[in-house]
């Protein structure tokens, strides 16, 4: 998105204020809803079109707001996210098939309840460097994603337990470090499965 977060979060603020003047943005905390968005590239013509769809059925708080408008946001992208997936094993260049993977995990975090998703930018900044750097850097940075969804997955708990459970048989006769790198791989192989997230390494084709 080329626009900066105030010029993206000042047009949208006054669409929502002169269409639902019972909404006020009061502080900071209500500006991280905003800032969600700008964060996630969700366009500033699609906010304004879900409010203007929503004037029938106006929001209680901006709180619903913010759940109603990622959730018809995740519908838009859901109907794309079979297409992208198939694009991205397909012979694209190495920039096509960057976008298609910020478009794969645009569509993870949407599922997560957190509002800071700067990790995106991070692969966004990966993007403009030289293809030969590109896959040693989306190696950290697959480290760095798998970590930050499983801390805010709602589903830690029970893919933890998962991992533990298909482990327990060789926990006591394995080397302590050979275990915890499994335990790791495991990890992140249920999230991967779980979120249909594609590998990481596939972007730089010879």
């Amino acid at each position: 998105m080329d626009r900066s977060f105030s010029e993206y979060a000042r047009e949208i603020i006054r669409y929502i204020s002169e269409t639902f003047p019972h909404l006020h943005f009061k502080g900071s905390d209500d500006q991280k809803i905003i800032k969600r968005w700008y964060h996630l590239r969700i366009p500033d013509n699609f906010v304004m079109k879900c409010v203007t769809e929503m004037e029938g059925d106006s929001p209680k708080t901006l709180k619903e707001l913010g759940k109603r408008i990622e959730k018809l946001f995740k519908l838009e992208k859901k109907k794309e996210r079979k297409k992208i997936n198939q694009l991205y094993k397909g012979p694209l260049t190495t920039s096509e098939r960057l976008q298609c993977l910020y478009d794969i995990l645009q569509d993870v975090l949407l599922s997560l309840p957190v509002d800071n998703v700067l990790i995106l930018e991070k692969l966004r900044e990966i993007s403009e460097l030289d293809d030969e750097l590109i896959e040693e850097q989306l190696e950290i940075f697959e480290d760095d994603f798998f970590t930050f969804l499983l801390n805010n997955s709602p589903d830690k708990d029970e893919i933890l337990k998962e991992a533990t459970a298909k482990l327990e048989r060789y926990r006591f006769y394995w080397d302590e470090k050979i275990y915890k790198i499994t335990y790791k791989a495991l990890v992140k192989k249920i999230l991967r499965e779980r979120y249909e997230i594609p590998e990481f390494t596939i972007v730089v084709v010879d």
